[in-house]
């Protein structure tokens, strides 16, 4: 294929994607790189490729950015792209006409094609910003998802997942390089780095490849996003006594490592988007989380101490659960009980043919329509009032130590119109009606913990669990799963304190169950927690609570 006569000039991505309005970026997870976040991650693949002819791939190449580099650094390189959008496939054609650039799906058998019309004998170098949108749509494509996930051969533990687009992509490269040699260069969130939920993926990939590089960039390295995002560098075939090395940009540490407020970055220092960073650090990735960054030996000895000590928070407290997601705020909660209650006993007689009134009467979107029409065509119901309950905002490190007043609102509870009632309404156990309740987060950062000491629901907020002081004897020594089988409250004993044996001997000598409480929020909202221990460990281990560390 013919080259172009000159090398691709430096675009900004924004303006260029910006001709398509009609493009959803955020479904697509598609947000276009920076060009010096390009020109960055460009050099630091080149730098493994060496100086022999090589063939440039990039899976999710949107309007051409990685190619348009490397036509401009490299340009008698191979160039070859992927897109999902035609319009913007066209787009990134014109702008390197020299590229082969194709339309397709790479998570769906879009990437064959145009690797089988690659050159022979080129070291192939993998670039991009592959999508990433949280949950991948290919979670609901069976035959899709059965092929991807046949490319990591490890167990997905409780837990773990492959549930965003970005994994998959990584999956693809490394599957592909471990056959060849070759370099891959991808920025993904940072979430890759030390998740609980990409452990089993983070160790595929130390199999399958060489780790090189990490570079943090930090929140707000995209236009529009707070995401936390890296750049890694691997290299094929593996090589065991290659340690990769770590750099981060300035002062992008978490915040909660360093200061409850967000502190702007010091004058004259610029992000590492534009090539300013703090230098690397060599560390070697460990089971079992694999962690693609070092740990500090403080953190370390930490995490060991509080582990021969004590337990971690989810043995000290048996019973923790998610809050309540209706799915249907703008129909089911609402601040003032009776308006609630108003609008419901208005859903209820309204007729399928008036529910476009009935939004609008109360100010619900009519994008949302559906939803009310989905309920409308399940069992009839009327109002019941008993089903209004106190309904608790909960959001995590924003309400730390307890809940603020402007937090509470009312839902009704009602299994009918929650569409695919969950686990925490069944069963003869209530675990909302408990008046005090410890909220959490696990593995997400940053943690943060919450008393609350009133009757109430939760909501569902990410990654937070929620911990009632008392619960039925047999869920706190059997689990959960004794709530299935059992038709009466009274069955499942009386309410016990919800701790540890060891923890309800640490209880004792805290004064009782509810100081005990207390001072796991003092404890998790701790600065040990919050700067030692968290920035390390938060993402990928539940922490451990030194118990003989919180004696009075």
């Amino acid at each position: 294929m013919p080259r172009a006569p000159h090398a691709p000039p430096v675009l900004d991505e924004e303006a260029l994607v910006h001709q398509f309005p009609g493009l959803d970026r955020r479904a697509l997870g598609a947000f276009y790189t920076p060009a010096p976040l390009v020109e960055r991650t460009l050099a630091l693949a080149l730098a493994h490729a060496g100086d022999g002819p090589l063939a440039v791939v990039d899976p999710a190449c949107g309007a051409g950015a990685f190619l348009a580099a490397a036509a401009r650094s490299r340009p008698e390189a191979h160039l070859s792209g992927l897109e999902l959008s035609p319009d913007v496939a066209r787009l990134c054609q014109d702008r390197v006409p020299g590229a082969d650039i194709r339309v397709g799906d790479a998570l769906r058998g879009g990437l064959e094609p145009l690797l089988a019309s690659l050159p022979p004998a080129r070291q192939e170098v993998w670039l991009g910003n592959p999508p990433y949108n949280g949950t991948s749509s290919l979670l609901k494509d069976r035959d899709a998802y059965a092929r991807l996930r046949a490319l990591l051969p490890l167990a997905l533990p409780q837990g773990t997942s492959l549930r965003d687009d970005f994994a998959f992509f990584l999956l693809l490269a490394a599957h592909r390089l471990s056959a060849r040699p070759g370099v891959l260069a991808f920025i993904t969130p940072t979430s890759l780095l030390d998740a609980f939920l990409y452990a089993p993926l983070r160790a595929t990939l130390l199999r399958m490849l060489s780790l090189r590089e990490v570079v943090d960039l930090g929140p707000g390295a995209f236009a529009g996003t707070q995401v936390r995002t890296c750049i890694t560098v691997w290299t094929s075939p593996p090589d065991p006594r290659v340690r990769p090395v770590y750099s981060r940009a300035v002062d992008s540490r978490p915040e909660y490592a360093r200061h409850p407020h967000p502190v702007p970055l010091p004058e004259g220092e610029e992000s590492l988007t534009q090539g300013h960073s703090i230098p690397g650090t060599l560390f070697e990735p460990a089971a079992p989380e694999w962690r693609l960054a070092p740990t500090p030996p403080d953190a370390a000895e930490l995490d060991a101490r509080w582990r021969s000590e004590g337990e971690p928070l989810d043995t000290l407290v048996p019973v923790s659960l998610p809050g309540v997601k209706t799915r249907f705020d703008e129909l089911l909660v609402d601040e003032d009980p009776q308006r609630l209650l108003v609008r419901l006993e208005d859903f209820a007689r309204s007729p399928l043919e008036a529910l476009e009134d009935f939004a609008r009467s109360h100010a619900i979107p009519l994008t949302l329509l559906p939803k009310l029409r989905a309920l409308k065509d399940g069992p009839p119901f009327t109002v019941d009032p008993s089903c209004v309950r106190p309904f608790f905002r909960y959001a995590g490190a924003r309400h730390r130590g307890t809940l603020p007043s402007e937090s509470r609102a009312f839902c009704y509870l009602d299994r009918r119109l929650i569409p695919r009632g969950d686990h925490r309404l069944r069963g003869p156990w209530d675990p909302h009606r408990g008046a005090v309740k410890l909220l959490f987060n696990v593995r997400e950062l940053p943690l943060s913990a919450a008393l609350l000491e009133e009757e109430g629901c939760v909501h569902d907020h990410r990654h937070a669990r929620f911990a009632p002081l008392l619960v039925p004897q047999r869920v706190r020594d059997e689990g959960l799963d004794i709530t299935r089988v059992t038709r009466s409250e009274a069955s499942l004993g009386p309410l016990v304190p919800n701790l540890s044996p060891r923890g309800l001997a640490w209880a004792e000598q805290l004064g009782g169950p509810l100081a005990a409480y207390k001072a796991l929020v003092h404890f998790l909202n701790g600065p040990d927690v919050q700067r030692r221990w968290a920035p390390v460990y938060g993402a990928s281990r539940v922490v451990p609570v030194p118990l003989t560390a919180l004696q009075p």
